[in-house]
């Protein structure tokens, strides 16, 4: 089953048929929609707001306006991958929005990524170098990056998804994700001559 659902992921004519399939209602191919994106949709959720419970309520949402909506998505001049990203965003903006009326806070778009618990975001992705140095030094990528980077490696879009879920071209993304991987690298770079020159400090 497991096989079933990443070759889904990665074949867009299966994922078409599959989405036309659950258009006219059929409640089987709306479970293996569910099935088939729900981590990626959760991780992208996560990442923005980093704590699980909130992340399994939006994440819920999304699928819940999915099967509201998904009658009328049509596939003129975006995925159904990006579309549901779409869905995702919004939410992730309404969710925050809310918390700041509740605290009777203005919000920022720079904002949304919130009071991200990145220690426990670090063990959820395993401890990875590269989401290490995100973690760390979140600050230095631009929200245009940090969203590329979310969307291209947190949630596992492709180029072509991941610029149709911004409303921007390819190569928009592939220039923001160069200046993002350069800086990340850097700074794995700079992390590991510190923790050298600590070691001989000692």
């Amino acid at each position: 089953m497991e096989a079933v659902m990443k070759e889904l992921a990665s074949n867009r004519e299966l994922t078409q048929a599959l989405v036309n399939k659950a258009r006219t209602g059929d409640k089987e191919a709306l479970t293996k929609l569910y099935s088939v994106f729900r981590e990626k949709i959760y991780r992208y959720v996560f990442f923005k707001c980093g704590n699980h419970a909130d992340a399994e309520d939006i994440t819920n949402e999304v699928f819940l306006r999915m099967i509201q909506s998904i009658a009328n998505f049509r596939w003129k001049g975006i995925g159904f991958s990006s579309w549901l990203f779409k869905i995702a965003s919004n939410l992730v903006i309404d969710y925050y929005r809310n918390k700041s009326r509740s605290n009777t806070e203005s919000i920022k778009e720079k904002d949304y990524i919130g009071e991200t618990n990145w220690e426990q975001i670090s063990e959820f992705l395993d401890n990875r170098d590269l989401f290490h140095a995100i973690y760390r030094d979140t600050d230095d990528l631009t929200d245009l990056q940090k969203e590329v980077v979310n969307l291209r490696f947190i949630a596992d879009l492709s180029l072509k998804e991941t610029a149709e879920a911004m409303s921007k071209n390819v190569n928009s993304i592939k220039a923001i994700q160069h200046a993002a991987i350069k800086k990340l690298k850097e700074k794995v770079q700079e992390n590991e001559k510190r923790n050298k020159l600590q070691k001989l400090i000692r």
